[in-house]
């Protein structure tokens, strides 16, 4: 309500109803006959109490209304309910009146601010994100006191190599960017310019993979570029398009024919995002090439059993890599003919098949070869499915990710661990089952041997359960991943620094919040070949850290503002 209307108070009002009533009446009379005399009074005496209403409701909002005293100052004293309710029916506004603790963060009928909520501002994310940084360390000096006073004292004892303060006013620069090479500055040229090319001729695999990336990176890969980088009539060995996405199915038809044939020197074909465009009829022109060893089909959701089955009795024997995800009608009898047919896979990725029975991987287990195997996204994958699975080559595996497969127990995985000899790559990602013991014998079965692990979302997994892993792998551990494992602290980056700091080359702390500055920066100082340090989600570490350390050319992924 307006300062008018407030200043009006009721009087306003009530002019306001007898202008209406008046005009109301007015045009009853002018268009109302002897039979509508009824209908007219009743309609009448509804306006009138409506009318009564509506000033009964702004006199007791004009009511709630603090005067000029009260809004600058201190808080009034509230008023007895029985003044309260006398002010309600008056027109005067009351002077001093509290605030209506039901309209608490409304401004109905022009209610007054208190002093406390006008000095907030505005109440935006950025504002809100602002004033909680600003009140941090109050809260913990606070949290503190609450405790019994001092904090105890850091498990890491971690000075700065420089000096951070002067560095906080303005943002370190990040290192040089490496000297592009000749090549991929005429890639770049070239695909900023490619509605300008007509022919590119023959091309190495390694040219045509460059330009391909580039082309989807800038969202620029449709029809004629593909016609582009595989010409009809020219022979080829390899074609990767890693984004389909803007390929109809008569384009990537008319590509392929040509080298669906005995003849064909084509060996590795690899299409990403690809739903759109492979189908059937597709399927049957790769069942024909008579060279292919690698096939690589992502998002292929058009696929059916009966496709995978053709491309597999008729390559099945070649096939040395096959990797298929993002399809939701798979069922186990495309994972029944990949095991019949193609007993000479090396590496094989059936991912995302979210619909995929949980016994189904079983038959896997007959291929004797396979050297990387993973069910990354094959969430209905059970314990026994996976054993018989991965039991046939198990004595050639290097390579496993069983990341997103739930239901997992933690016993199986650590099973298969063991029973690996040659494994080197291990992803765990989000098999919330894994426990400290489990973990504890995967370390002691691949002692000095486990280069890569990652156990994003392991939420059961603690500080001791990490540094027995850095124990058993000091030397050799590469590249760790413990994003979003809530209960890890300094302790396991201690246990990092003294076993695995000479071979760390990638680490993610993503939200682990008991870390610390100095926790991290002792194991960044201590990390001679560390390249990429990711701590989305750890807005704990401060400006003390970033600037502090003493990794000139070390990247930080997900620094807080």
């Amino acid at each position: 309500i307006s300062e008018e209307k407030r200043g009006g108070g009721a009087g306003a009002s009530k002019s306001r109803g007898k202008a209406k009533r008046k005009a109301a009446a007015g045009g009853g009379g002018e268009g109302g006959g002897e039979g509508d005399d009824e209908q007219g009074r009743v309609s009448k005496k509804w306006r009138k109490e409506n009318a009564h209403a509506q000033d009964a409701w702004e006199e007791a909002l004009n009511a709630l209304q603090p005067d000029s005293d009260a809004e600058e100052g201190a808080e009034a004293a509230p008023k007895p309910a029985a003044a309260a309710a006398a002010s309600a029916s008056s027109s005067e506004p009351a002077a001093g009146g509290a605030r209506d603790p039901r309209l608490q963060g409304f401004r109905i009928g022009g209610q007054a601010e208190t002093a406390e909520e006008k000095g907030e501002g505005w109440c935006g994310p950025w504002a809100t994100a602002r004033a909680l940084l600003d009140k941090r360390a109050a809260a913990l000096a606070e949290r503190q006191e609450e405790l019994g006073g001092e904090a105890p004292p850091p498990l890491v004892e971690w000075s700065p190599k420089r000096e951070y303060e002067a560095a906080a006013a303005r943002r370190r620069r990040s290192a040089p960017e490496p000297v592009p090479t000749l090549q991929a500055l005429a890639t770049e040229f070239v695909c900023a310019n490619i509605d300008c090319v007509e022919d590119f001729g023959a091309l190495t695999p390694a040219v045509q993979h460059a330009l391909a990336t580039e082309l989807c990176r800038r969202r620029l890969f449709r029809q004629p570029q593909l016609r582009l980088l595989a010409p009809p009539g020219l022979p080829l060995s390899e074609l990767v398009a890693p984004d389909c996405h803007q390929i109809d199915e008569q384009a990537l038809h008319e590509t392929l024919e040509p080298l669906a044939c005995p003849d064909s020197r084509l060996a590795l074909l690899s299409l990403g995002f690809c739903g759109k465009c492979v189908t059937t009829a597709t399927s049957q022109l790769i069942a024909r090439m008579g060279a292919l060893e690698s096939l690589t089909l992502t998002g292929a959701y058009r696929l059916t059993d009966g496709c995978v089955a053709a491309i597999c009795g008729a390559r099945g024997a070649a096939l040395r890599s096959l990797k298929i995800t993002g399809n939701q009608q798979l069922t186990a009898a495309f994972v029944a003919s990949i095991a019949s047919e193609c007993d000479s896979l090396e590496r094989l990725a059936l991912e995302d098949l979210i619909y995929l029975p949980g016994e189904a991987a079983a038959p896997i287990g007959r291929l004797t070869q396979l050297q990387s195997l993973s069910f990354r996204g094959t969430r209905l994958l059970v314990s026994s499915s996976m054993l018989a699975a991965v039991g046939g080559s198990a004595h050639c595996l290097e390579a496993l990710d069983l990341g997103g497969c739930t239901v997992l127990s933690a016993d199986a995985v650590a099973t298969a661990a063991e029973a690996c000899p040659r494994l080197r790559e291990l992803s765990l990602d989000g098999v919330e089952n894994l426990t400290d013991d489990a973990l504890g014998r995967i370390a002691a079965a691949r002692r000095g041997a486990l280069s890569s692990l990652s156990l994003r979302k392991c939420v059961q997994l603690s500080d001791g359960a990490i540094e027995g892993l850095a124990a058993a792998c000091g030397g050799v551990l590469a590249h760790l991943s413990l994003n979003n494992v809530p209960a890890l602290g300094d302790a396991c980056l201690v246990a990092l620094k003294e076993h695995c700091a000479d071979s760390l080359e990638s680490l993610d702390l993503s939200w682990c919040r008991a870390v610390s500055d100095n926790g991290v920066g002792a194991l960044v100082d201590a990390a001679p070949r560390l390249q990429r340090l990711t701590v989305w989600g750890c807005s704990q570490l401060t400006n003390r850290f970033y600037e502090g350390h003493s990794r000139e050319h070390l990247r930080v992924v997900g620094r807080s503002i």
